[in-house]
């Protein structure tokens, strides 16, 4: 059987090591031609589920919606084969294999130079796109879950389909067959199942993956009153975040801030990858190289206020915590 290993492993190594303080004189002492370990890719914030712990889903989210266009794809292909940017993920806020192109783009990607990874729900997936993905040398793929079996996900994901999502992801482990790549991941989150049901997923998804996480779904950084839902989904989320239980601990390295760039659907490019209203907006690839937008004034003044703690200036940084995965 053949081992296979993460290969953005070697970037997550380096960008989790070090301190804030030490990333922001690297960067300041960089003199402006300091640039990102890798770039996160939005083709479209459009999501086809309605997940109630996803401002994409419940409609919190303000911004407008759409799909890449060639100018701003073609932007990022050319500023990974300029910058020799190690590697591109391709999600962020929406379901990625909505987008009519997306496997040109990231076949594009590829071909300057940069290993490939996608974050999909897997729902849109049948067997002519896996193949196609297998041919582009897809070099990482992670099937999101929720909830540990069908009921949890069920209630979780409007839309879904837990015993379809199985399928889809067997059916792709098969066709990779004996090829190295891609490597395959599996994530979930749970609110209150029990170890029963956490024995149970593994049981469903081990022997289909490379390596899988289980997790816990952040809720009560969540807005109720904004999302664009009805009155009892509203409430299922309430109880939901009353239920709660999880210990805050603000992150001791953000690499989000000093390591990478996420770039949304019309070009913008944000610090952070939980920026899903364009709080923290920098730069647009469409008027500025990313080397440039990396070392932006706008950049260094959210640097320093992370660098000095002073995360309730941020939007982004006043609920961003993290938490120790249940089971790897």
């Amino acid at each position: 059987m053949i081992q296979r290993i993460n290969p953005f492993a070697p970037i997550y190594h380096k960008i989790n090591n070090g301190k804030n303080e030490e990333k922001y004189h690297k960067i300041i002492q960089g003199g402006g031609n300091a640039l990102p370990e890798y770039l996160d890719v939005e083709l479209t914030n459009l999501c086809n589920y309605r997940c109630c712990f996803c401002p994409t889903g419940t409609n919190a989210m303000q911004r407008m919606r759409g799909m890449m266009p060639d100018d701003v794809a073609n932007a990022i292909v050319e500023n990974v084969r300029k910058y020799h940017i190690a590697g591109v993920r391709f999600i962020r806020w929406g379901e990625p294999t909505m987008h009519p192109k997306y496997i040109e783009i990231m076949e594009h990607v590829k071909k300057a130079g940069a290993l490939i990874h996608i974050n999909t729900n897997g729902s849109l997936l049948d067997k002519e796109q896996m193949r196609r993905l297998l041919d582009i040398h897809l070099d990482s793929i992670k099937f999101s879950f929720q909830g540990a079996d069908k009921g949890t996900y069920n209630e979780m994901r409007e839309g879904g389909d837990y015993d379809r999502l199985l399928e889809i992801v067997r059916t792709f482990y098969e066709l990779r067959g004996d090829r190295e790549y891609p490597y395959i991941q599996i994530s979930t989150t749970l609110t209150s199942e029990g170890a029963d049901q956490i024995e149970g997923f593994k049981r469903d998804i081990g022997d289909y993956c490379d390596y899988y996480n289980v997790g816990y779904t952040k809720l009560n950084h969540l807005d109720v009153e904004s999302m664009g839902i009805d009155e009892e989904k509203k409430e299922k989320i309430r109880r939901l975040q009353e239920n709660e239980k999880i210990n805050h601990k603000y992150r001791e390295v953000c690499t989000e801030a000093f390591d990478k760039l996420s770039i949304n659907w019309n070009g913008d490019v944000t610090l952070c990858c939980s920026d899903y209203d364009n709080f923290m907006i920098v730069g647009n690839v469409l008027d500025n190289d990313i080397k440039s937008i990396f070392n932006c004034n706008a950049t260094k003044i959210y640097r320093k206020a992370i660098v000095n703690r002073q995360y309730g200036l941020i939007k982004c940084c006043r609920e961003c915590y993290e938490t120790i995965p249940l089971t790897e």
